[in-house]
């Protein structure tokens, strides 16, 4: 997203300057909460430490905690909450006293006093969660989430490749039966044609009373038709073997095309 140079100061640098300027206007009162309390010198400095700064830390630390899911983000949001409570009370009751409102008493003084170990001890405690191992494993649980849908995924790509593959081998092999197909049928219309361009010439020889020169050719082109008589006879003895008698077998046992055997087989029947 795309801002103004002033709008980026002010989100780069306006949290971090705001947080430091309301930790700093916290430090008096939290202060004079700790003089009210009996501590003296120094050490009424730390006040606001343990109650502003800790304030700060377990709200940074619950967040953390229950993005992450890790354990102890109930306890660290309990107290993030009490820590908010403590330091504004404790900026409300300074600000009282200090302007002649409200005075002290044994119950401030108790409450104060407490303020110390009672941070400490919830400290510890999230300091003690078991933030690595539970981030380690749960990254492992993750991981083998991914691996496993990673897996499944490949699994579905490879499935979905072999059939593709499989598909097109199995179009390369239809075409080609359609081509070999195609091809034997061109090559018996050549020989048909061959067939029956050698039977025109063959009659018109037996026409003319004179023999065609180079009526044999090679590869067996050129063939006298053969007669009905014999085809019929063939028919017949196939029948009798049990042969199915069919266009390519009666072309076969002929010695001729498969189509002259469907030709000739064609005028064996109509007789």
């Amino acid at each position: 997203m795309h801002m103004p140079w002033y709008a980026r100061v002010v989100f780069t640098a306006g949290r971090p300057f705001v947080l430091v300027a309301a930790l700093v206007m916290s430090v008096p009162g939290e202060v004079r909460m700790a003089e009210l309390a009996g501590w003296h010198g120094w050490i009424t400095w730390l006040m606001p430490v343990c109650v502003s700064a800790y304030a700060a830390c377990a709200a940074v630390i619950s967040e953390v905690r229950r993005r992450a899911g890790l354990p102890g983000r109930v306890t660290a949001t309990i107290g993030a909450g009490m820590a908010l409570g403590l330091a504004l009370a404790a900026q409300v009751v300074a600000h009282l006293i200090d302007r002649g409102y409200m005075a002290s008493s044994a119950v401030l003084v108790a409450v104060v006093s407490a303020v110390p170990p009672l941070v400490v001890a919830h400290m510890l405690h999230m300091a003690a969660a078991p933030a690595a191992e539970i981030t380690a494993a749960q990254q492992m649980r993750d991981l083998e989430v991914t691996v496993a849908y990673l897996a499944g995924e490949l699994a579905d790509a490879l499935d979905l490749a072999g059939r593709y593959l499989v598909s097109k081998s199995h179009g390369i092999v239809n075409e080609y039966e359609e081509l070999a197909e195609a091809a034997e049928e061109l090559a018996d219309e050549c020989d048909e044609l061959a067939d029956q361009i050698d039977d025109e010439l063959a009659e018109a020889e037996q026409a003319e009373g004179e023999p065609r020169p180079g009526a044999v050719r090679k590869g067996g082109r050129g063939r006298k038709a053969v007669p009905l008589a014999v085809v019929k006879e063939t028919v017949a003895a196939m029948k009798a073997e049990g042969t199915k008698v069919s266009g390519p077998t009666l072309a076969e046992r002929l010695g001729c095309s498969v189509r002259s055997g469907y030709r000739y087989l064609g005028e064996v029947r109509p007789a």
